[in-house]
């Protein structure tokens, strides 16, 4: 192939590439959705996160402000982040007319849903669906009015289900937050994950912790 046409095909191939990555992008989102119960809604922040891609918005996320964290939590394999079991950690809305999907690639309808922690259960039906155990899971707003923890895990699930409208839970998973930006950020893993970066106002009894993220808002799991 003459150099002038190998030059062509390497412009179009970066064009394209540049294309693939402006195909979503994040936006700051000020007020939070009137869905919300009022108590839950006291402790969410009004600063939110917008992902778009080329038809307009998708989803829009917030996360708890003063987030209570586990005192003195330090990261493992069963367990990255610092939260308990079924804590209230944020909300997300979901854009009229989206197309959008949880991690299980089940399709979520449009409206406002709380995001409750939960870890993946290790009963060998999970193993190498993500890489990580935690997740955030779906709930409908209207029937999660309550601030307190959702500990037992079954009834978290049955909750999270009436999102997917399935018998399986809503789920969004965490990955590494080492790897986290230190503002927030919307960025590309792999061929069709689209990981939110955030950095929460995390709070251990007094004492203030920041807490870096990182969620697959967009993509699925391939298993």
């Amino acid at each position: 192939m003459p150099l002038r046409a190998w030059a062509f095909v390497a412009v179009c191939l970066l064009a394209n590439s540049f294309a693939a990555a402006a195909d979503h992008k994040l936006e700051p989102v000020k007020g939070l959705p009137d869905a919300l119960a009022p108590d839950v809604a006291k402790l969410i922040s009004p600063q939110g996160h917008q992902i778009a891609g080329p038809k307009g918005a998708i989803v829009e996320v917030w996360f708890v402000d003063n987030v209570a964290v586990k005192e003195g939590f330090k990261p493992s394999l069963s367990q990255m982040y610092p939260f308990q079991a079924g804590q209230l950690v944020g909300a997300i809305r979901v854009a009229k007319g989206a197309d959008f999907t949880d991690f299980r690639n089940q399709q979520i309808k449009p409206g406002v849903y709380t995001l409750r922690f939960g870890l993946q259960p290790s009963d060998g039906n999970h193993v190498g669906t993500s890489e990580t155990a935690d997740f955030l899971l779906a709930l409908p707003a209207a029937a999660d009015t309550k601030t307190d923890n959702i500990a037992n895990f079954n009834a978290l699930a049955k909750s999270s289900a009436k999102a997917s409208g399935a018998t399986h839970p809503a789920i969004f998973s965490l990955v590494d937050p080492k790897k986290a930006a230190d503002t927030a950020k919307l960025e590309k893993q792999g061929d069709d994950h689209w990981v939110l970066n955030a950095v929460l106002n995390g709070k251990a009894k007094e004492q203030a912790v920041p807490v870096k993220l990182r969620l697959i808002v967009i993509g699925h799991s391939e298993g």
